[in-house]
């Protein structure tokens, strides 16, 4: 009796082993942050403003913002966000940004300032970081 009882339990489990054979693949969407690549800048001390662009990477395409952030050495912080259209498909490319520092204090200084990119996702690129003189 155990003997059957045991050949009906295997063939049971060669039975049920040999159905559902199918499996589900699960996509799991890669994220990935926006990156600068590099960037550029001018000075014009007539017009005390900062015109450059900076090249970027993108392979979400989901851009959102550009934030520009200029600090000086005393603390002092000014910064701005920008929000960008989302162009479908466009993975690189350059955008354009400008820093007016008429309002900066009169003082010599070393002004840092830092650019990142946001996407929609909140994922924040690497910085662009450099420096500009005032006055």
């Amino acid at each position: 009796m155990k003997r059957a009882l045991l050949g009906i339990m295997a063939m049971m489990m060669l039975a049920v082993s040999g159905c559902g054979d199918t499996s589900v693949a699960v996509v799991v969407p890669v994220i990935s942050p926006p990156s600068i690549t590099s960037h550029v800048f001018t000075q014009d001390r007539v017009t005390e403003l900062i015109s450059g662009s900076v090249a970027f990477q993108a392979p979400d395409s989901d851009i959102e913002t550009m934030t520009v952030v200029a600090l000086d050495p005393r603390g002092l912080e000014k910064s701005r966000s920008v929000v960008l259209i989302n162009l479908p498909g466009v993975i690189e490319g350059t955008i354009p940004f400008s820093i007016d520092y008429r309002a900066f204090p009169t003082e010599t200084f070393a002004y840092t300032f830092i650019i990142y990119l946001t996407d929609f996702n909140g994922n924040r690129s690497n910085q662009a970081v450099d420096t500009f003189f005032v006055p």
